[in-house]
């Protein structure tokens, strides 16, 4: 498996993008396209929140109809078209008719999707201008500019790709996300778009991707908060010529891999680029009874504001993370737990463990921090990544819609 170099997500064969400003942000593109060649397989995970944005209830009734099919995607940044009522679900159809007569897809193969301020309803002369002026500029170099149009408090593109050998083939796969508050992802303001060219089953597909949205992007929290629009999805247009990859055999194991390990490096990116974020946690909790056990004792810890403030303050705090652990409802006994920071014990065996100011000092110093709680119930283990919560967290999300 190689990473590919200043990667974008036209980079699998047969696709094809644009993207430009279309004014809904005041800066930086907030309008994309992304096209197959051809009608590609699809797996797409949404927001468990109950309340969804009206491009995902469209797109659940189109993913209906074409039996989980897809072939081009618009999206737009800047506003979320959440909240919008009857006219959100218009604007969203209306996109969909006005991008199907312009590049010849069918409408139940067109997906909508918008991340930006909630409660405001999209302006369709600014998105009716977009699309005429886009359509025509699809190409291969289009997809440079995707991963830009998608974001919106990120301080960063998040663009990458991978690529694999299937039976002598080479089969490419790529993805762009954003994210950088309004995070916890539970289905799957979080987008992530993936796009290979692998002929795969489609089943196979589908259950490779729930899994690596459950062990990825549904592992990370920058505050604790599900959005309206969070999507992730996957499109296999199967273009790279590879003989079909059938579950069970090396190349679904191959192929597994390959986008766990792209997904992670997706998820982690959204974490790193947390809105004011100073650190990079992981979260590790150890030798549990059962998973379930170990990721609600990891998502405290993660969530707790005290304990996320601790780490912006540079303070090992050990009574805060036992007790973010202890609050959520799983039976362990605290004296025989051990806790770590970057590998130093500061708990072990139900006492705080004593250093010197020094050492304690320098404990905390790196921005990427790991977290090590062991609590002896079992065998378990669950991985959360999250950031601290800083000045400029408050400032950003304060100021945010005003």
């Amino acid at each position: 498996m190689n990473f590919i170099q200043n990667p974008k997500i036209t980079d699998p064969k047969g696709y094809t993008a644009a993207a430009m400003r279309a004014g809904f942000k005041r800066k930086r593109k907030d309008l994309c396209i992304i096209k197959s060649d051809v009608p590609a397989k699809c797996s797409v995970k949404f927001t468990k929140n109950m309340v969804k944005a009206a491009p995902l209830l469209v797109a659940m009734e189109s993913l209906k109809k074409s039996g989980n099919m897809l072939q081009a995607l618009i999206i737009n940044s800047g506003n979320a078209n959440a909240g919008t009522g009857q006219q959100g679900l218009k604007d969203t159809r209306d996109t969909i008719t006005l991008l199907s007569e312009k590049i010849g897809v069918p409408e139940d193969l067109i997906l909508v999707s918008s991340t930006g301020v909630i409660g405001e309803l999209l302006d369709m002369h600014k998105m009716r201008d977009g699309i005429d002026n886009l359509y025509s500029q699809l190409s291969f170099d289009g997809g440079i500019g995707c991963a830009e149009a998608i974001l919106t408090t990120d301080t960063v593109e998040k663009s990458f790709g991978v690529q694999i050998n299937i039976q002598g083939v080479e089969v490419t796969i790529s993805g762009i996300t954003k994210g950088s508050g309004m995070i916890q992802p539970n289905m799957a303001t979080m987008l992530a778009f993936v796009t290979t060219d692998a002929e795969i089953d489609h089943e196979l597909l589908d259950e490779i991707f729930t899994e690596c949205v459950e062990k990825t992007f549904n592992m990370i929290t920058v505050d604790g908060h599900t959005s309206t629009n969070d999507t992730a999805l996957i499109m296999a247009n199967g273009l790279a010529g590879n003989p079909i990859i059938q579950p069970g055999t090396p190349e679904a194991a191959l192929f597994h891999d390959a986008l766990m390990t792209l997904s992670l490096e997706m998820a982690k990116s959204i974490v790193k680029d947390g809105e004011g974020a100073t650190k990079f946690v992981t979260i590790h909790v150890d030798n549990v009874d059962i998973f379930e056990n170990a990721k609600k004792m990891a998502f405290g810890i993660a969530n707790s504001a005290l304990v996320k403030t601790a780490i912006f303050g540079q303070d090992p705090n050990w009574g805060r993370i036992l007790s973010a652990a202890g609050m959520v409802d799983v039976v362990f006994d605290p004296d025989k737990a051990d806790l770590r920071i970057n590998g130093v014990y500061i708990y072990q065996n139900g006492s705080p463990v004593i250093l010197e100011k020094t050492v304690m000092k320098q404990l905390m110093l790196p921005v990427e921090l790991d977290i090590i709680l062991d609590v002896y119930t079992g065998e378990e283990s669950a991985l959360v990544y999250t950031s601290d919560l800083s000045y400029e967290y408050v400032k950003i999300n304060a100021e945010y819609h005003t």
